[in-house]
């Protein structure tokens, strides 16, 4: 998973969604089991970058003192 200093901006967040749904669909339609465990990877770690980035955006809205 990649390290995120900064919250992803939205064209970020569309790309990585974007390529989860390819994930998604790699396991939906494979033979292949490793295939699949490797995709499970792949989305897995997407999804924890989309989840750290929101944990990080609320993170420094708090720091500021916005509410």
């Amino acid at each position: 998973m990649k390290l995120l200093d900064t919250p992803l901006t939205d064209c970020e967040k569309d790309d990585i969604l974007k390529m989860l749904d390819g994930n998604i669909c790699r396991i939906c339609i494979s033979d292949d089991s490793e295939e699949i465990v490797c995709m499970l990877g792949f989305a897995v770690d997407r999804l924890s970058m989309i989840a750290y980035s929101r944990i990080k955006q609320l993170k420094n809205k708090s720091e500021k003192g916005d509410c």
